[in-house]
């Protein structure tokens, strides 16, 4: 009895341990029309609120937009520098504002994009069907 106890408590503390070495993330984002590749005129503006979890390699975040011009369609994370464009990585719904929810586990080669800064959140309407505002999505510094 005194023995299982022990590896028990040997497991539980593994556990714990693990888990206290998976790190949260903290990253944001600015949303407008002037970082869309064509820029937008469009005078809507978001903020995007993310977090990375570094043992389920999943992001959750939060998404809020005002100002439209047109009716959202879509809403993508992509994986590029500023001024750049391409491919879709993730949908990000529910559709509309705001946007709470989570996804992955994200791939490796899509961590590394994230934590360089080098992903965007873009909400297409039907006005702007290329997108009517985005936003890259850069790393919070850690506190110390």
């Amino acid at each position: 009895m005194k023995r299982t106890l022990g590896i028990v408590s040997t497991l539980a503390l593994l556990l714990v341990t693990a888990r206290a070495e998976a790190r949260q993330l903290t990253f944001f984002a600015v949303l407008n029309g002037g970082q869309v590749v064509p820029p937008s005129p469009s005078n809507a503006m978001g903020v995007a609120f993310l977090t990375f979890d570094d043992a389920t390699k999943r992001i959750c975040y939060s998404i809020s937009y005002s100002g439209l011009t047109g009716s959202e369609t879509e809403a993508h994370l992509h994986g590029a520098k500023p001024g750049q464009t391409n491919a879709v990585l993730y949908d990000l719904t529910p559709a509309g504002t705001p946007k709470v929810s989570c996804l992955g586990p994200i791939k490796p080669v899509e961590e590394r994009l994230l934590k360089q800064g080098r992903m965007y959140i873009n909400i297409h309407t039907d006005v702007y069907v290329a997108g009517e505002i985005r936003g890259q999505v850069l790393p919070v510094p850690a506190a110390r």
